[in-house]
């Protein structure tokens, strides 16, 4: 009764809650649609001239579909420039809306982009710790691999062995891993923000010490939460390249987009939650 009772609070909208699912879902769309629209101009004048492109028929197939991504090389400085201004707006909006449903906050303005700046400079610290320990697992996963596929050569594995399985190994151990990563940098930017921490080099530690106290809540949870977003992502990036694009595809897209919105402040509320219990609390550095 407890636990549903639990589950029923964060799942019941709060004050703010419309506020951080609709500013999250509008920068989706100010991510997503200038870039579609920048990168559309850019393919007709690329693929659209193409001679193949002529006859084809949607949704297209893999073929295809590869030649469209090859020609995507000459919009990537604008696509570039698009993803790093929208991440650095996430983190700002990850950092009001912490702030928003932080029960001992109450003093603090509903105003969620107003109120992530001041954290700005300590995420992106975060960030480069991240980055660093990616660039470690990528090393890593590319020194195991690269040796497994030299003793397949040597051994002489099947080709469904040698290249396909451990490709599909590869892939998921990556997006394992890019997960997890993903996961401990929620938990220390989520921490950084309800502490109201300057410091942070005692955040690896905290984060490990709640994955093992909570290891349900705090990790798997999230981790499924997180890869429910990308996957949600990804239905709709499909969707769209079986509907060929349309009226109906940027309907589903903004549904879609509101599901992820939706879960992303469930998660962060989730968060808080198991955050102030009192066994996971200390005084901050």
């Amino acid at each position: 009764m407890a636990l549903m009772h639990s589950v029923a609070k964060i799942i019941r909208p709060t004050a703010g809650t419309g506020r951080v699912i609709l500013s999250r879902w509008v920068l989706y769309v100010v991510a997503m649609l200038p870039g579609l629209a920048a990168m559309s101009r850019h393919l007709e004048q690329t693929v659209g001239l193409r001679p193949w492109f002529e006859d084809v028929e949607m949704p297209l197939g893999m073929l295809g579909f590869r030649f469209v991504a090859a020609e995507l090389s000459g919009g990537m400085p604008l696509l570039i420039l698009g993803a790093f201004a929208v991440w650095i707006l996430q983190l700002v909006w990850l950092a009001g809306a912490v702030q928003i449903f932080n029960a001992s906050r109450f003093d603090v303005p509903r105003k969620v982009f107003a109120n992530g700046w001041v954290y700005l400079g300590r995420y992106v610290r975060i960030a480069v710790f991240s980055i660093i320990v990616i660039v470690a697992f990528h090393l890593a996963l590319k020194s195991l691999f690269d040796s497994l596929a030299t003793r397949a050569e040597l051994e002489d594995w099947s080709v469904q062995r040698s290249l396909f399985d451990l490709n599909l190994w590869r892939a998921a151990l990556t997006f394992t891993a890019l997960t997890l990563v993903g996961t401990c940098a929620f938990w220390a930017r989520v921490i950084t923000v309800a502490d109201s921490r300057r410091k942070l080099r005692r955040l690896p530690f905290l984060v490990l010490r709640l994955f093992v106290r909570r290891p349900a809540s705090a990790l798997i949870f999230q981790f499924v939460a997180i890869a429910t977003v990308l996957f949600v992502q990804a239905v709709a990036l499909w969707s769209w390249r079986q509907s060929g694009g349309g009226l109906a595809w940027l309907v589903l897209w903004a549904v879609l987009l509101l599901a992820a919105s939706w879960i992303w402040q469930l998660r962060i509320r989730a968060a808080l939650a198991i955050w102030q219990q009192e066994d996971l609390r200390e005084t901050k550095d």
